[in-house]
């Protein structure tokens, strides 16, 4: 072997060597020495987080305390929450609404009602000379007697499913003084001849609003829904003004 190629052999090795002491430093499972009071001594250069007092006071104290770690230094993955949103009055907020109700009942009446009289009469009056005086009866006191039997019987069901469905921008009318806000809505469509009006008032609290302004109807304290239909479209299913007395009258 000459003298370039065993040079070129030692180069090689030392290089081998360095790197190979980097990755063992730089290494995950690389083991900390536990030897001593060393042993939950950390390795490298120290980094100050906040809220961490730094080593020279600490040393200068006689104490060791150890940093606070939270979620922020211990995930990497960790999103700080949003900062809390405050608002004014007459800002808008928008109102997500899906109420679904459904109603089913069923009731069944029955009563049955036997009744037997039989009634005499022993004393009578009459009117003479603007006095009441006792009448006799010529032909024996008045009887009266008869059976009486009463049968009713009565079987409903009600099966009743509404859903209601849409959003609405409303704004901030008043904040009360723990912080819950007071929202109205109104709201008019026209299609044509026919008229949508769609009103809506309610409480919520300001952590109930999504980041991007919207706030469900199931979170809403006291709300109220009121939806009116004028037009063509409602004149043709409403009711008359008869068959509204017969309904409310029920005479049968």
């Amino acid at each position: 072997m000459n003298l370039s190629t065993r040079i070129l052999t030692v180069w090689l090795l030392t290089v081998i060597t360095h790197s190979w002491a980097g990755a063992q430093q730089s290494s995950l499972f690389h083991e900390v020495p536990t030897s001593g009071s060393d042993m939950f001594a950390p390795q490298g250069p120290l980094i100050e987080l906040p809220g961490q007092r730094s080593t020279a006071s600490n040393q200068h104290s006689g104490t060791r305390s150890t940093p606070d770690i939270g979620m922020a230094t211990a995930s990497w993955t960790y999103m700080p929450p949003p900062p809390r949103r405050t608002f004014r009055l007459q800002e808008i907020v928008t109102i997500r609404v899906d109420e679904l109700a459904r109603v089913r009942a069923q009731g069944r009446a029955e009563s049955r009602r036997n009744m037997f009289y039989d009634a005499l009469l022993n004393d009578w009056v009459s009117l003479s000379e603007g006095k009441l005086r006792p009448a006799q009866q010529a032909e024996g006191a008045p009887r009266a007697n008869g059976l009486s039997n009463q049968q009713f019987r009565a079987e409903a069901s009600i099966d009743s499913r509404e859903s209601l469905a849409f959003s609405i921008a409303a704004r901030v009318v008043d904040i009360q003084p723990n912080g819950n806000l007071v929202l109205e809505a109104n709201k008019t469509v026209w299609i044509n001849d026919n008229q949508f009006e769609t009103s809506l008032t309610g409480i919520c609290r300001a952590q109930d609003i999504a980041p991007d302004n919207v706030v469900l109807s199931r979170d809403l304290l006291d709300l109220h829904i009121r939806k009116n239909e004028k037009g063509q479209l409602r004149d043709s299913y409403k009711r008359g003004w008869v068959t509204r007395w017969l309904g409310e009258l029920n005479p049968f």
